[in-house]
């Protein structure tokens, strides 16, 4: 199947006939100077079975490679640091298992020990956790430093980094350029709260934990609380059965050091 390509100012759309939705990457003049010279497809035998697939080119420009997310990473690591990665064994990383996702935040070079690892524990567990909790892997590609954020809707039992317990509604956790390091602890973090329904943060690898408590709202009238409320001139975000939260993005501010502006 055959796609179009469109953009934005921030975003490449990569489309089927119809115009629904099937991918992404970023956008800048130079990556569409390159993308939109080729032809890009997607498996539509595949798509039709439910098998995972790739957007492709039929170019050979790239050294041979074809598919959108080898090209995009060759398009901002350069293709020497690209080749030198697969002659380790590494492979590209969605970090959320979306073929389609191609931004440059959602990909990585990683093992293929590790991606597989991913596969077979963190993938699926992150999906069971979907009801209770959010959980996603960011890169930031100018201080390759990565993010993982937590959505909480479940109330969950946290241990500090100064040994008191709390509610908590939302983690942003900042890692160095290890990618092993923090899958093994995004995977970690998912199977305790999946099992124990509890996990202490010390035991993460993190340079930096920024968490936002929980605020508890009650009903006093015995009617049902709406899912938007307002206190004391601030917005909040009834998290319940009904209302959760699905993805949580990445704070950009927190990949700087501090004092940067």
């Amino acid at each position: 199947m055959k796609l179009s390509i469109s953009h934005d100012n921030k975003h490449i759309f990569f489309k089927n006939e119809d115009s629904s939705f099937i991918g992404e990457t970023d956008y800048t003049t130079e990556i569409w100077s390159e993308i939109s010279k080729l032809n890009w497809y997607v498996s539509d035998k595949k798509l039709k079975e439910g098998k995972k697939t790739y957007i492709y080119t039929g170019s050979k420009k790239f050294d041979g490679y074809s598919d959108l997310h080898q090209i995009v990473m060759i398009l901002w690591y350069g293709l020497e640091i690209f080749k030198k990665a697969y002659e380790k064994e590494f492979i590209v990383e969605h970090h959320d298992n979306n073929a389609f996702n191609c931004l440059i935040r959602n990909l990585s070079f990683a093992s293929k020990a590790a991606n597989l690892a991913k596969a077979h524990t963190y993938d699926k567990e992150r999906l069971t956790a979907l009801p209770s909790f959010a959980i996603n892997i960011f890169k930031d590609f100018d201080t390759q430093k990565y993010q993982i954020t937590v959505g909480l809707t479940k109330d969950f039992e946290f241990i500090m980094m100064d040994g008191t317990e709390k509610s908590l509604t939302a983690l942003h956790l900042i890692y160095l350029d290890d990618f092993r390091l923090v899958f093994q602890d995004a995977s970690n973090f998912v199977y305790n709260l999946l099992e124990y329904e509890k996990f202490d943060l010390r035991k993460l690898q993190c340079i930096e934990a920024h968490e936002t408590e929980s605020v508890f709202i009650y009903s006093t009238d015995g009617k049902e609380i709406p899912p938007l409320v307002e206190m004391d001139g601030q917005h909040f975000l009834v998290l319940n059965e009904k209302t959760r939260l699905t993805f949580l993005p990445p704070k950009e501010e927190l990949y700087k050091p501090k004092g940067d502006s």
